[in-house]
């Protein structure tokens, strides 16, 4: 295996540099645990699973299956989809702005909560369906006939990376000295959530009306 590896090194090297890069780059997912990571550590992390299922379903269509999808208008429907949900989200977060009250922060959280979490995070990860396409991007730096091994190695990584990067960030955004000067800016955080959600949604949008048009 190693030698297998060895022979794919500059382009398993830079594959997963852009996919780091990726990865950490501030957008729906990092704005959603940072405000959930607000009400609670458990629910935080309940979160950050559901993006990292999400982030596994795309890796899944981006190696395998994107080159059957991109013969239909999948992605197209899923853009548009998504677009919609990102606006709603951040309506949703506007409108909860009305309430007064800062965010309450949960240390024990019921299991309907935890779920509500986890299905926030991986519906608002799917709701983007540009990374298969930006999977499929950096795996053309593959040689051809790679060996299912490398895809295995290389799957199993993108998976990591954002699993330890979000835990990571978690793990930050719930440490007591930062969680109190968060909530103070609680509502701030919401505003900040709002826009980046209306805007990548207006994006995603944009994208689809400009394709049709």
């Amino acid at each position: 295996m190693l030698d297998t590896l060895s022979q794919y090194q500059n382009a398993i090297g830079s594959i997963l540099t852009i996919w780091i890069l990726a990865v950490i780059m501030p957008g729906p997912d990092m704005f959603l645990v940072i405000r959930t990571a607000i009400k609670g550590k458990a629910q935080a992390v309940m979160c950050a699973f559901g993006i990292v299922a999400g982030t596994f379903v795309w890796l899944i269509v981006g190696f395998f299956l994107i080159n059957l999808l991109n013969k239909t208008s999948f992605f197209d429907y899923m853009q548009l989809a998504g677009g919609c949900y990102l606006i709603y989200m951040s309506i949703k977060i506007f409108l909860s702005l009305k309430n007064t009250s800062n965010s309450s922060y949960q240390e024990t959280p019921s299991i309907q909560d935890k779920f509500k979490s986890f299905l926030s995070g991986i519906i608002t990860n799917l709701s983007n369906p540009k990374p298969p396409i930006f999977v499929s991007i950096i795996l053309a730096k593959l040689p051809p006939n790679t060996p299912y091994l490398i895809d295995i190695f290389l799957l199993s990584a993108m998976l990591l990376i954002p699993t330890f990067w979000f835990c990571f960030v978690v793990k930050i955004f719930t440490i007591k000295k930062f969680l109190n000067a968060f909530l103070k800016y609680a509502k701030l955080i919401d505003v900040i959530a709002g826009i980046v959600f209306g805007l990548f949604g207006l994006n995603l949008i944009y994208g689809v009306i400009e394709k049709v048009l």
